[in-house]
């Protein structure tokens, strides 16, 4: 995997070359080489390019993240790569005759694991109300038939942002929901990627099973790692942006970083985000072959890093 993330904000020709990327940037008649294996993450914010075919195949099969955004600030389309993976079809066979009881418990954790990030972002702010969502976690029963996630998320939203009229709304244009939605799209980005390079087939989710979404299993593992972007938002808004109507390019390009931020505590060490999706996947992975929920390992908000970004 590689470790730059290319994000393409102006009209440009995409080609390859020798195992490189060439942009070829239109207004300014710039070219800029990036080499495919150093690339982790391509995001292309602008609908003014041309690609070929080539490129296309070449970033599926160096396993690069892509997504492609579209004019209202919502992915249009991710690239994931189809890989001749060796186990391909054992992954598969187990995948599809996984338990009820273990989809219940995984998806148990996973709500138990984003309550308990969310409690650490008011924690980090300074409100109480951590106290509360902490109780909530503790109390999640098996694929969360109480409702805690619900319940987690209407004090969490009143909380986080100070703002009486703030609704979440996956298709909000308030500036919020525009960071909020663009960030999320970033992460469910590459945790596409993590999930088809695996062997996995994305569509067979959890807890989500919308028959028209491709994506099933990638939206269950994704919610784990919510509460970071929403941290990183808040935190944007707080420092840079808090007069801010709409998203401009160093907005955007400011969210995309937070898939290198190392603030990901995971497996007794630390991680960027984007390392911190492949390892939690490689852990879901196994977990599913082996037929046991309890071995997995959820990432956890470094507190620490985020107190010593804001001294």
């Amino acid at each position: 995997m590689g470790w730059k993330v290319v994000h393409l904000t102006k009209p440009c020709k995409i080609t390859v070359k020798n195992d490189n990327l060439l942009l070829h940037f239109y207004e300014s008649h710039d070219e800029v080489k990036v080499t495919l294996k150093d690339i982790d993450f391509l995001l292309f914010d602008n609908a003014q390019f041309s690609i070929t075919g080539k490129v296309l195949e070449l970033l599926a099969k160096n396993c690069i993240a892509t997504l492609f955004i579209d004019d209202t600030f919502h992915p249009s389309a991710i690239l994931t790569p189809y890989l001749s993976h060796s186990l391909m079809s054992e992954t598969a066979h187990f995948q599809i005759s996984i338990s009820q009881t273990f989809k219940n418990k995984v998806w148990q954790q996973i709500v138990q694991s984003k309550i308990d990030n969310q409690a650490k972002v008011l924690q980090f702010l300074n409100h109480d109300a951590y106290i509360e969502l902490q109780a909530l976690s503790h109390n999640v029963q098996a694929y969360d038939k109480n409702g805690d996630e619900a319940q987690a998320a209407r004090l969490y939203w009143k909380k986080l942002f100070h703002r009486q009229t703030f609704k979440r709304d996956q298709e909000g244009l308030d500036i919020i929901n525009a960071m909020l939605n663009y960030s999320y799209a970033i992460i469910r980005a590459s945790m596409a990627r993590s999930v088809s390079a695996s062997g996995l087939l994305p569509v067979f989710g959890l807890w989500h099973q919308n028959r028209y979404n491709a994506f099933n299993l990638v939206d269950d593992l994704m919610e784990v790692f919510r509460p970071f972007c929403d941290l990183h938002v808040k935190l944007l808004l707080n420092t840079k942006y808090h007069s801010a109507n709409n998203l401009t390019v160093s907005i955007k390009r400011d969210l995309v970083s937070i898939l290198l931020i190392e603030c990901v505590l995971i497996n007794q060490g630390k991680s960027n985000i984007s390392k911190a999706i492949e390892l939690f996947v490689k852990q879901y992975k196994k977990a599913m072959l082996s037929n046991e929920a309890s071995g997995l390992v959820f990432p956890r908000i470094d507190l620490e890093y985020f107190n010593n970004e804001c001294l």
